[in-house]
């Protein structure tokens, strides 16, 4: 029987699992598999010089090189335990360059399918909707604390 003075952990507080659920290990790997093609747009546009536009620089370009360095950190954020939240946000920036892309599609005489844009954001809503399930929340709010 316990005594009364021990503490018990708070109801609301899930319990620590040690194991990594496969969707989070999903999640994960969905997100860094998902950075390739916003990187390749990001490593093209820099390459031919697109930060750069005749009259100085453009700040929107910059988006292309943030988008996926901020959802490869919200993977791996998911994947050490630390957050799923990053990741889910991760999917702004990819959804504002896929609006972009778009928009300048339809601004093009010759405008392609919507194959390239879907394929920049159909991994990462995948791996936020998976991040967003709350098995893989409830393994990341239940992770150990360190004691300081």
């Amino acid at each position: 029987m316990p005594t009364p003075t021990a503490r018990r952990p708070a109801p609301d507080v899930p319990p620590s699992d040690p194991g990594m659920p496969g969707l989070a290990l999903a999640a994960g790997i969905v997100g860094i598999v998902g950075v390739l093609p916003p990187a390749f747009v990001a490593v093209l546009a820099v390459a031919l010089g697109g930060l750069v536009a005749d009259t100085g620089p453009d700040p929107w370009t910059y988006l292309l090189v943030v988008a996926p360095i901020v959802q490869l950190w919200g993977a791996l954020w998911l994947l050490s335990r630390r957050g799923w939240l990053l990741l889910v946000l991760s999917v702004l920036p990819v959804a504002v360059l896929t609006g972009a892309v778009i928009w300048a599609a339809a601004q093009a005489e010759e405008s392609g399918g919507l194959g390239w844009p879907l394929l920049l954001l159909a991994a990462p809503v995948v791996a936020a909707g998976l991040a967003l399930t709350p098995r893989v929340r409830r393994w990341v709010a239940g992770r150990p604390r360190s004691r300081r």
